[in-house]
């Protein structure tokens, strides 16, 4: 009954939806008629501004062709004297002024043509609307009448001239004529066609002022209807769709609400608390955040429905439910996952200490006293809990997980269990790794990784050195971490033997491919090198596969100083070296070498372990360190090389140092053999490398 009258109360009604129905469909007809006020007046703003243009270009083709036949004009005038005192001169023959005859006669046709033309483009302007509301221009249209006349009685005189014989255009015009002639082109009519261009020249600017105001009244009258569209009818439908859409959101949450949380207790239900988990394990992925889980499980809670009836239990939860809300903090999440069954989330809590002391206090607040009708009814409850990522990284295991520590928590009853996850899964992975160990060379698992070693200066290649993988048959390729240090005994000799007996065989095949490999560096351990088992190893390997003993290279770490067998595996590795095999000190730095072990013991090379090197460009006192060790080699008369070499920074410290080779992530990763034979067959040109080496060593010095 509670949820109904919830939904009641908040659930969005009928009428309302069919309110704002109607409201839409009226504004859908208002809008129309919006539109279609909007389209009259964009469409009668375009139409005002054509015509306003087309006067616009008729006035200017009036000023245009005036201009033209004010410039004619004054041609013919010029012609015209020019016929007149050709005519005078009695030595003039005839056939020099016929052409300037017939040159006149042509320009007065020429200009009554332009007449007829301008005559045409006001009729034109005339009929114009806009001109039509404007009303005429009398004081321009005078002017024209009075031009048009004067030009024609010019006309008229030009061809008087031009039209008389000879011998009547010299006694006629002898000497006042051309002045005459002068007088009457030259006065009124060059004003009146200065008058004239002007008055056009002011109507076109007219036009376009007109076209500018009638826009912009009309743009105004379009953009203030669409204000007012929007106003008085999209505004009011906005707010009602945010008042509905608000309803319906609170609607929807107090749905939400009901359908996550148990209703007897307010905790959250099964729901609530999957939702909860979820988005914890989804923050982990993003940000690494760990948190812990609580499993709370009731002991005796059936005896106590069985003994005090249903409403007996129903109180029982309600107090667990109160009183884990009090053990925990705002932000944990508590939720009932349904009969005695309740659960705890807390964010940020990641270790098991300190999950077992909150896990200790809800059981005790559980314990509490809890009365019901007057009677003491008991209570307690087992918990337990496991802790993400150290326990589990993912639901399935965290929940099983956490049902192995209750189950053992309800073998004790009123107490809780924090799952000890990580020695126990260690022993176990440990257990199950040296089990396959103990196989893993027989079953040819073991593979190896070729990492190049380069010449700094020049990038060229030089050699490699050989690295372990283990090919687990489940879990694939593990690096030498996962399963190194679970090695004893006869299984380091065993995989030892499995590596040289592989490394033989690629040497052997690249040199039949005529690759030049370079030497490949063995790291041997101290059990092979204390006795002669390791220099056989190699014999055998040599003979075997028809190579030579500068083929490999053999690595030993500072260790061997202090083995007991040290003379034994001085012994051994002086017989390396008579052979022509390098041997390098590897990870020097880091162990407990002293110089009177570098002075007895004979090696070729000190690699300079990578720890030194990744800080380069951050701590002085390593860069201090590794320009020690390289003064120290070079003083010695021993090379030098670095390892894990990852950036060009590092490379040009090095470089700079005096350091002639390295390896590292800059130049190759480890790398099966086949793409190890890739890189031979590639053997990339030197000369871009040895170019930015010679640049890093100018940015240096400079």
């Amino acid at each position: 009954m509670v949820i109904g009258s919830d939904i009641e109360d908040t659930a969005p009604s009928g009428e309302s939806h069919s309110s704002v129905a109607k409201y839409i469909r009226s504004i859908g007809r208002h809008y129309v008629a919006a539109v279609v006020v909007m389209t009259v007046l964009i469409g009668a703003t375009f139409l005002t501004v054509k015509m306003a243009l087309d006067r616009h270009t008729l006035q200017q083709d009036i000023s245009y062709l005036t201009g033209r036949q004010f410039i004619r004009f004054q041609q013919l005038a010029n012609q015209t004297r020019a016929v007149m005192r050709a005519s005078t001169d009695p030595n003039m023959p005839e056939y020099i002024i016929r052409p300037m005859v017939e040159d006149v006669q042509k320009a007065i046709g020429e200009i009554r043509a332009m007449s007829v033309d301008l005559n045409d483009l006001n009729d034109r302007v005339e009929a114009n609307l806009l001109q039509r509301l404007n009303g005429p221009d009398p004081a321009a249209e005078k002017l024209r009448l009075e031009l048009d006349g004067r030009l024609e009685d010019f006309l008229q005189r030009a061809e008087r001239v031009v039209s008389a014989k000879l011998q009547e255009r010299r006694e006629r015009y002898s000497f006042w004529g051309p002045i005459d002639f002068a007088v009457s082109s030259d006065s009124m009519l060059m004003r009146q066609f200065s008058a004239l261009i002007d008055s056009a020249h002011d109507r076109s600017d007219v036009s376009i002022d007109h076209t500018r105001l009638i826009s912009a009244v009309l743009l105004s009258l379009t953009a203030a209807t669409l204000i007012l569209a929007t106003l008085i009818l999209f505004i009011p439908l906005l707010v009602k769709l945010r008042t509905e859409h608000r309803r319906t959101l609170d609607f929807e949450i107090k749905l939400t609400h009901l359908a996550h949380t148990d209703t007897l207790t307010g905790l959250g239900n099964r729901s609530s608390f999957n939702d909860a988990l979820n988005g914890l394990f989804a923050s982990l992925d993003r940000t690494g955040a760990g948190f812990s889980m609580l499993l709370v499980d009731l002991d005796y809670f059936k005896a106590t429905n069985d003994s005090f009836g249903h409403p007996a239990g129903d109180a029982v939860l309600s107090h667990v439910a109160t009183a884990l809300q009090k053990t925990f903090r705002a932000g944990d999440v508590v939720a009932r996952l349904g009969g005695d069954e309740f659960a705890a989330l807390l964010p940020g809590i990641s270790d098991a200490a300190t999950l077992e002391g909150i896990a200790a206090r809800a059981v005790a607040a559980i314990a509490a006293e809890c009365h019901f009708e007057g009677r003491l009814l008991p209570v307690s409850a087992s918990v337990g809990g496991a802790v993400v990522p150290g326990h589990a990284a993912d639901e399935t295991t965290l929940m099983r997980i956490a049902d192995v520590a209750l189950y053992a928590a309800k073998a004790k009853r009123n107490t809780a269990v924090i799952f000890d996850e990580a020695s126990l899964a260690q022993r176990l992975e440990q257990n199950q790794l040296a089990a396959a160990l103990a196989f893993a060379a027989d079953r040819d698992e073991f593979v190896v990784y070729y990492q190049q070693k380069v010449d700094l200066q020049t990038g060229r290649h030089l050699g490699f050195e050989a690295l372990v993988r283990w090919r687990h048959p489940q879990l694939g390729i593990l690096p030498p971490g996962r399963f190194l240090p679970l090695m004893e005994g006869h299984l380091i000799q065993s995989m030892t033997r499995c590596i040289v007996n592989t490394v033989a065989r690629d040497l052997r095949a690249w040199k039949a491919a005529g690759l030049a490999a370079g030497s490949v560096a063995i790291n041997l351990p101290e059990a092979l090198l204390v006795s002669h088992d390791g220099y056989d190893l190699i014999a055998a390997a040599v003979k075997a596969n028809r190579l030579d003993w500068r083929n490999f290279a053999i690595e030993v770490t500072e260790d061997v100083f202090l083995n007991r067998g040290a003379n034994q595996i001085a012994e051994t590795i002086s017989r390396f070296r008579e052979h022509g095999v390098s041997v390098s000190l590897d990870d020097f730095g880091t162990g407990f070498a002293s110089l009177v072990h570098l002075r007895d013991f004979p090696f070729d090379e000190l690699k300079i372990d990578r720890s030194f090197v990744a800080e380069i460009g951050k701590d002085v006192r390593s860069e201090q360190i590794i320009r020690a060790i390289i003064d120290l080699a070079r003083n010695l008369g021993k090379r030098c090389v670095a390892e894990g070499i990852e950036e060009e920074v590092q490379r040009g410290f090095l470089l700079n140092a005096g350091c002639e080779t390295g390896q590292g992530y800059l130049f190759a990763k480890p790398e099966p053999a086949s793409v190890a034979t890739e890189r031979l067959l590639r053997r990339p040109a030197a000369r871009e490398v040895a170019g930015r080496s010679r640049k890093l060593r100018a940015d240096a010095v400079s």
